[in-house]
């Protein structure tokens, strides 16, 4: 008895340490990026979405351009300082979770809900900074989102801090929710189609308490 007790104080023990240590790294690119709880009551998450290298295995061989496109600009994100990724997918159904899987390049033609969310991790936070004032991470700036003059918010009217800018606009049958920000060590991208712009505000929000 006494060395079976012992033995469940040392596990015990080596159990609340490692939680004490996993608690102390602070947060990564999966516990940033969107969750169920974040979206629209009815949306799920697509089974394409994982970490980078993950999602790229993925779509190699049903989207085999956008792993062309996707792995080169992960290799060029790489060689300015990124050291993780996570990619993440929500829409309103099964099927369309299917389509965003067979063809990745096609989601922005999307008529239905659609959520796409990258999330960077950086080695520090300068280097995020460098990447979202100068670099185009993606094909996603700074710049880019600001050149469409009132349609976009930039800094702290955004609610994601000063290094950040969104961009509500509707066209013909779609409308897009577009944030770009960073804060600390991280840089996300997060795209809302089809759905409500106040409410799409809120998922950037929450997302970016998590950070």
């Amino acid at each position: 008895m006494r060395g079976t007790s012992a033995a469940a104080v040392v596990l015990l023990f080596a159990v609340a340490c490692g939680s004490s240590a996993a608690t102390a790294t602070g947060p990564t690119v999966a516990s940033v990026a969107v969750k169920a709880s974040d979206v629209p009551k009815g949306m799920i998450r697509c089974d394409v979405s994982s970490d980078m290298d993950s999602f790229l295995n993925k779509i190699k061989t049903t989207s085999p351009g956008t792993y062309q496109t996707t792995k080169g600009e992960w290799d060029s994100a790489k060689k300015n300082g990124a050291v993780a990724a996570q990619v993440t997918f929500f829409t309103d159904s099964a099927a369309n979770c299917k389509a965003v899987g067979a063809n990745t390049s096609g989601v922005s033609a999307a008529t239905y809900k659609l959520v796409v969310n990258f999330v960077f991790q950086f080695k520090d936070a300068a280097t995020a900074a460098k990447g979202y004032t100068t670099q185009k991470i993606f094909g996603f700036s700074q710049a880019q989102l600001q050149a469409a003059g009132s349609a976009a918010t930039v800094g702290a009217q955004t609610g994601l801090g000063l290094n950040s800018v969104t961009l509500s606009v509707s066209i013909s049958n779609q409308s897009f929710y577009i944030a770009v920000w960073q804060k600390k060590a991280f840089m996300v991208v997060l795209a809302l189609l089809n759905t409500d712009a106040t409410l799409s505000q809120k998922v950037a929000v929450v997302e970016n308490g998590r950070i």
